[in-house]
């Protein structure tokens, strides 16, 4: 599906809507607030669905204080632009009025499953902030310096500040554009990368504790316990890079951290060359990118929720 088309049924809607799926990261809701700051200024009534605020890291945004105020799709809405999310049970937002609704998914994970009645999904930008600046560019607007600060966040956080293979030639010349509004991307750097709360460190110095490797040192795995997160009084979402620290061994090429849940365990996937993460959680009914994905196992016990993935990554070693 081609811009046109989409910018055509946009420029035609007067009442929009804009989602994303919950747990939002950093790509989730730069994206969400680099368009809703377009659409207004094409003069469009614009809402923003969410049942959850934004991450307290990403409060500099503009228009932060209007992410978790509503979830419900007000009854005169037209359009939804539902972004950054490949499975329409994953939108945060209540069910009201979602069949009926017009919906525009703009995405770029390889799992999204096509649940839009427009569906635009390109599995080769690093990110839906760079599809949303193309986006705004088919709208004709120019990307003022609020609109720059939340694309520039959402393809940062992302690619992990361009460290990620995901990372083109067209990420950069995007970028170089959005930091010639005059943004002060440094700035965004230090609170995004360089900045953590105390009770982050501690629940990393936690997962660190539990560092365990397998297959001569091919597989790193971590694991944190629900009470980690009650001591601490911190959000599950608040453990999202964590995981990044098991790759730093320079034989490992699978990352793993298994988090407690009620019942099952949430597991974040990180690799480096040749395991295909999505493709590793989508054995688990979950997905992502082929370096960075999620899914839940359903399991016992921790031993058991190791053993399971862990047996997973032998199957795709010997394929």
């Amino acid at each position: 599906m081609m811009f046109k088309e989409i910018a055509e049924k946009i420029m035609g809607t007067e009442r929009i809507a804009v989602v994303t799926h919950a747990s939002p990261d950093g790509d989730a809701v730069g994206s969400t607030m680099g368009i809703v700051l377009a659409l207004r200024e094409l003069g469009k009534d614009v809402e923003i669905l969410s049942k959850e605020p934004g991450p307290e890291n990403l409060s500099f945004l503009p228009l932060y204080e209007e992410y978790g105020v509503q979830a419900t799709l007000s009854g005169d809405r037209e359009l939804l632009l539902a972004l950054d999310c490949g499975n329409k049970d994953r939108l945060s937002m209540e069910r009201d009025g979602f069949d009926e609704i017009f919906k525009i998914n703009i995405d770029h994970h390889v799992s999204n499953e096509m649940y839009g009645s427009l569906n635009y999904v390109d599995t080769a930008s690093a990110s839906t902030a760079e599809i949303i600046f193309e986006l705004i560019e088919a709208l004709r607007i120019s990307p003022d310096q609020s609109m720059a600060q939340c694309l520039y966040t959402g393809i940062v956080s992302d690619t992990g500040s361009f460290r990620f293979p995901s990372t083109t030639a067209k990420t950069l010349r995007i970028t170089a554009e959005l930091i010639e509004t005059g943004l002060d991307f440094s700035e965004i750097q230090r609170v995004l990368f360089s900045t953590s709360e105390f009770k982050r460190i501690k629940l990393l110095g936690r997962a660190l504790m539990t560092l365990e490797s397998y297959m001569e040192g091919f597989v790193s795995v971590m694991n944190l316990e629900a009470n980690d997160f009650n001591i601490l009084s911190i959000s599950d979402r608040d453990s999202g890079d964590i995981v990044n620290y098991g790759l730093e061994p320079p034989e490992a090429d699978v990352s793993v951290l298994l988090k407690e849940a009620e019942g099952f365990f949430r597991v974040s996937v990180r690799t480096k060359l040749e395991i295909d993460a999505s493709s590793l959680c989508g054995k688990f009914d979950g997905g992502g990118h082929v370096r960075a994905a999620g899914c839940n196992i359903k399991a016992e016990s921790l031993e058991e929720a190791k053993r399971l993935i862990l047996e997973e990554i032998e199957r795709m070693r010997a394929v």
